[in-house]
């Protein structure tokens, strides 16, 4: 692929924005100074901007652009400064510099807001679009409304406000030394506006009289890549506090929001910032630190240098959220600040990297929300969710490895495969820790960020950094192997064969230094069958993590004909008194798998429906149903598990139960079982509910309250209702578009609607992609294969879907969704009749 920095090296960007979110409009000038390379020409990336004028050292040159790519001739071996004019429209895809709404007080509300991972900056301004491309940032905005809060990387140095200590516009740090530079800001703006308005009809940006207008200046940044740049515009409620070191830390979110839930969040950067300082025995570099909750936001949230952004329900909450939004909020949280490290300070060259900033972050938020909530058990749900993920995935024929080249732009968005970038990467990193031991591990890593902090790394740069505290191995030879190939091992009897769902033959090899039976090992343990009887009959002697691995083991090896899928079920009776809410994670885990086998309303179905109902009775009544003073997390989510299972069995009683703790007013229902009692409210009285739900959904501006609505939604039998929830799939302003992949997926799963769902997919595929560009197109074959479990599903899957496996986009998804539709197909025809015959023996 090429690489623009071949031919330009930038040193720093003078950036100048004009952004009118009314009009939707963006116009600007930016400043690069660098130095060509042995061409006689420099490239730019710069997509979907009309570009006004080019000069190189004062000269206005001629210029190619074609496909994204900005060609201009330049002397080689030579400093250049190029200056540019460009203006372009402010969209709501979500990725680039683009438009959120939302509502507040019966009116809609604008935020402007920025995604440039990975490669999405050029959508914004002319640049080279590359992370090895760093260079430092000079920011000005201006902006036609005078009471909208603007933020960015940096401490605002020069604001049209005054300097006071309720104004959360200015940061109050230290000006002296700045120079400023306002005048010139607005005359090079006004050369570009005045271009713009000759050249274009109609563009109301350059109309307006910058004299009305308000401008916004920014320090400097370090060098960073272009990907981290960005900026907020809009109206906020904000909360602050301070590090230890001083670091100013303010969250902010969008008026509809209540500024109780910013409390928590911001404490929880506070306290981050404050661990990872002494973690990695490395300042956080910057003045400040934002975090901004946006409403229309693609990803989970956004590491950007200073300015970190979040889908709101992501950041937003307090300690009356739901056990579940409070661990999400913290380990997300936890997360982007581990970036500020690993991946702003040091930055992957290219990203076939990638993994240095997502498998580092997401191993770190857990050391991290561990430290700062022990009692949130966060290792458990590593275990359970992340670990498990990554070995499903990890076991399908074409899954990409962690380490992955990429040979075409389009190609980039597919590397950020949760399963196998963040949490495979995060397991490999785990098992090289507890190898080299936390203590030695965390004095490489401190002379990694000493080495190439404001630089770009590659693997070999880590490995040269921690190898001096590696004992009796090579970092390097045993870390190579585990990210470049995929997959990973089966062992017995100290032989291994890469473990396959499909049960081929693969020649692939893995280093295991020393096997464990802990959690620490991205592999698998075959136990013979007196083996695992012997584990199971010390069962309570071993370990939590023993105890999972000896589970997970089991359940992935019954995945395939090694053992039988009917072998499983007699561990649901033997673990049925279990208290533990990881082993029962598991079991749960065990319990999905089976109705893999079941045909709706089966004698088989109806009689497992009971069985699980009554290993789950005594439980839910030795908890009870809502929560009591003395309850540990572990209580909390061991019900939580009982009450999903009792609600899969449909039991009236059980439904009665949940439905008498409804209330009209929905968030003073405990927000742990408001899910369960709205899913329960449904199924009793769908035809008096459904129309309360649709209501709610209309005013609610909750994140999580939100999701609960969305959920319930899903899960209509009556026509008219089954026609409405369809309906929302192409309202953005009812189901947003970061909203609509979960949305129809809870349709594909509710079985009212499953033939219905997968048919929209097909036919709306087009607007599918349009609402979702090539960031996450990717994500609905995907997450769609994984529901596919009939003949009939797979042959329309791969009808549709084949013909579109020349898209780069999508090559290695579908290559990937076929694999594990095979697999599946295979299992349920190989192991359906001994699953049936010992469920009818229950």
């Amino acid at each position: 692929m090429e690489r623009l920095l071949d031919f330009f090296t930038p040193k720093s960007y003078t950036l100048d924005l004009f952004i009118d979110k009314h009009q939707k409009t963006l116009a600007g000038t930016v400043q690069i100074t660098g130095k060509s390379k042995t061409s006689d020409f420099i490239k730019l990336h710069s997509v979907g901007q009309t570009i006004d004028f080019f000069k190189i050292n004062g000269q206005t040159i001629n210029y190619k652009l074609e496909n994204g790519l900005l060609t201009a001739p330049a002397a080689p071996k030579s400093d250049l400064t190029l200056e540019l004019g460009f203006h372009g429209s402010l969209k709501e895809d979500m990725q680039g510099a683009y438009l959120s709404t939302y509502t507040h007080e019966g009116r809609e509300e604008r935020i402007v807001s920025t995604q440039f991972e990975s490669h999405y900056a050029r959508e914004c301004f002319p640049c080279i679009d590359e992370p090895a491309a760093k260079a430092t940032f000079t920011l000005s905005i201006t902006v036609p409304d005078e009471d909208d809060l603007v933020l960015s990387n940096m401490e605002e140095l020069e604001s049209p406000f005054p300097h006071n200590k309720e104004n959360p516009r200015v940061f109050r740090g230290d000006l002296k030394g700045e120079q400023s530079v306002a005048g010139a800001t607005r005359t090079a703006l006004r050369a570009s506006l005045s271009v713009v308005e000759k050249n274009t009809t109609g563009f109301s940006c350059a109309k307006k009289e910058l004299s009305n207008s308000f401008t916004h200046r920014f320090a400097k940044t370090p060098r960073m890549s272009t990907y981290l740049l960005a900026f907020a515009i809009g109206k906020f409620n904000v909360v602050e506090g301070q590090t230890k070191s001083g670091t100013l830390v303010r969250t902010f979110a969008p008026l509809s929001q209540d500024p109780k839930l910013l409390k928590l969040p911001n404490q929880i950067a506070i306290d981050s910032l404050n661990y990872y300082e002494t973690l990695f025995q490395t300042k956080y570099p910057l003045k400040k630190l934002d975090q901004v909750a946006i409403p229309d936001f693609e990803a989970g949230a956004m590491e950007n240098w200073g300015l970190v952004t979040y889908r709101e329900s992501q950041l937003l909450c307090d300690e009356n959220s739901s056990l579940a939004v409070q661990k999400s909020a913290a380990l997300t949280i936890t997360h982007e600040l581990s970036h500020q490290w690993f991946g702003n300070l040091v930055t992957m060259k290219w990203w076939n990297d990638l993994w240095l900033n997502e498998s580092f972050a997401t191993i770190m938020e857990y050391y991290c929300t561990d430290h700062l909530f022990p009692r949130f058990n966060v290792w458990d749900d590593f275990f359970t969710s992340d670990c498990l993920a990554a070995l499903y995935r990890d076991a399908i024929q074409g899954v990409q490895a962690v380490r992955e080249d990429v040979s075409d732009p389009a190609e980039i968005a597919t590397l950020f495969d949760p399963c196998i970038v963040y949490a495979k990467g995060a397991h490999l990193m785990l098992m090289l820790i507890r190898e080299m031991g936390e203590a030695n591990f965390m004095k490489g890593i401190k002379d990694y960020f000493l080495a190439k902090q404001y630089k770009n790394a590659e693997a070999d740069d880590l490995w040269r950094a921690l190898e001096p505290y590696a004992h009796g191995f090579s970092v390097r030879d045993f870390m190579h192997a585990w990210l470049t190939q995929p997959g990973y091992p089966v062992v017995t009897d100290e032989a291994q064969q890469r473990f396959l769902l499909d049960g081929s033959f693969s020649p692939l090899q893995y280093p295991i230094p020393e096997l464990r039976d802990d959690m620490s090992g991205h592999y698998l343990i075959h136990l013979s069958g007196p083996e695992f009887s012997e584990a199971l009959s010390s069962f309570k002697t071993l370990s939590k993590e023993q105890k999972l691995r000896l589970l997970i083991d089991r359940m992935l090896l019954a995945e395939t004909p090694i053992v039988s899928s009917a072998s499983l079920l007699p561990l649901l009776n033997k673990f049925q008194s279990e208290a533990s809410a990881p082993i029962w994670e598991i079991l749960d885990n065990i319990i999905s798998k089976f109705t893999l086998f079941l045909d709706y309303d089966s004698p088989e179905e109806t009689k497992f429906k009971s069985y699980i109902y009554n290993i789950s009775a005594p439980g839910l009544k030795s908890l009870g149903l809502t929560a009591r003073p003395t309850d540990t997390i572990n209580t909390t989510e061991l019900r939580l598990i009982f009450i999903a299972n009792a609600l899969y069995s449909k039991n009236p009683d059980f439904i009665d139960s949940l439905c008498a703790l409804y209330q009209p007013d929905l968030e003073s229902i405990p927000a742990d079982l408001r899910l369960f009692v709205l899913a329960a409210k449904m199924w009793r009285d769908e035809a008096e509910f459904y129309p309360i739900i649709k209501s709610a959904h209309l005013s609610a501006t909750s994140p999580e309250l939100k999701s609960d609505l969305r959920s319930a939604l899903t899960k209509p039998r009556l026509p008219e209702n089954i026609d409405y929830a369809f309906s929302l799939l192409k309202d953005p302003t009812l189901i947003k578009p970061q909203d609509h992949l979960g949305f129809l997926l809870r349709l594909r799963r509710w079985r009212y609607t499953r033939d219905r769902a997968l048919a929209w997919l097909f036919k709306n595929w087009d607007y599918i992609y349009q609402i979702n560009g090539e960031k996450s197109i990717e994500d609905y074959p995907r997450y769609f294969a994984s529901t596919i479990d009939r003949e009939t599903d797979a042959k329309a899957f791969f009808d549709f879907f084949t013909p579109l496996a020349t898209n780069p986009i999508l090559a290695r998804t579908l290559n990937v969704a076929k694999n594990d539709i095979d697999s599946t197909l295979s299992l349920i025809k190989s192991d359906k009749k001994s699953v049936l015959t010992a469920i009818q023996k229950l």
